[in-house]
């Protein structure tokens, strides 16, 4: 098979193939594949942007509150722009009509893996900016769903972050972007912390001892996003915050679920102040 041929193979999740590229030999081969990360910027995979419509929208709202999107739609204040490619069920992509500009809002599937995919092919069609905004848990249960929080750190507990930046324990919000998100706040007159998160893989294996270990370092939260999300955003130049609300509570003495699923109006809120942060972007 020739390169012609090799390019004319596009897959069905909307990736293709680029050969022919020489080899920059930037990996080290090292104890445990998770540390071998590669600075070089061109991946064989790239986003083909061509199946996509083109429309000049550079701000995008994530979010995971299903409730919230489905009202919007219902309610005909968002409408569905395009389906992402991909394997399984497909991400619907919304458009938001804001009076000042047009926003897409994706209702984005869980991990940090599938965050950084959506970020890959967002930032491939012209979006710059995002915030996100969904739940955590809360490893204080002091920490009540009715404050806002801002992750200006996370703690890099998963494995998706590691082929954005080299290793280390976090990563953190971008300062420029730290500061907009406040003043948004502050205008807002909102309640809000800025905190430090937990990013895991894995929900089912926050033991006692490592909830322990995390409480520790600082960590208020934790959740499976937010380390992807900055990592991405530092690698690829996009401007990113990461907006949560205390969902269940995750202590040693053990797991209280709060039914935070239930807080519509907290998710509501969120949602809206979330719009007004990625406009002030």
């Amino acid at each position: 098979m020739n390169e012609n041929e090799v390019r004319g193979m596009l897959s069905n999740n909307g990736e293709e193939r680029i050969v022919g590229q020489k080899l920059h030999n930037n990996v080290q081969n090292q104890a445990y594949p998770i540390l071998e990360y590669d600075a070089n910027p061109q991946s064989i995979t790239a986003v083909k942007t061509d199946i996509y419509p083109k429309r000049k929208i550079t701000r995008c709202l994530i979010t995971y509150f299903q409730d919230v999107v489905a009202k919007l739609e219902t309610s005909y204040k968002i409408f569905e722009a395009f389906k992402l490619r991909t394997e399984g069920k497909r991400p619907e992509v919304y458009q938001l009509d804001t009076p000042t500009e047009s926003i897409y809002v994706l209702l984005c599937p869980l991990g940090a893996p599938q965050a950084a995919r959506m970020m890959e092919i967002l930032s491939a069609l012209g979006v710059k900016k995002f915030v996100v905004c969904g739940g955590a848990g809360t490893l204080d249960d002091a920490v009540t769903g009715e404050k806002i929080l801002l992750a200006r750190a996370a703690v890099r507990d998963e494995g998706t972050s590691y082929h954005y930046l080299p290793p280390a324990r976090e990563v953190v919000i971008k300062e420029s972007v730290r500061q907009k998100i406040v003043a948004c706040l502050q205008a807002e007159r909102q309640n809000f912390l800025e905190i430090k998160t937990w990013t895991t893989d894995a929900s089912f294996r926050e033991t006692p001892d490592k909830v322990e270990l995390r409480r520790r370092e600082g960590c208020v939260t934790v959740e499976m996003e937010c380390a992807a999300y900055y990592a991405v955003a530092e690698f690829k130049g996009l401007d990113c915050a990461v907006l949560l609300y205390a969902g269940d509570v995750v202590h040693k003495e053990g797991w209280d679920y709060r039914n935070w699923h239930a807080r519509n109006d907290m998710r509501e809120h969120l949602f809206d102040l979330a719009v007004k942060c990625v406009l002030k972007l």
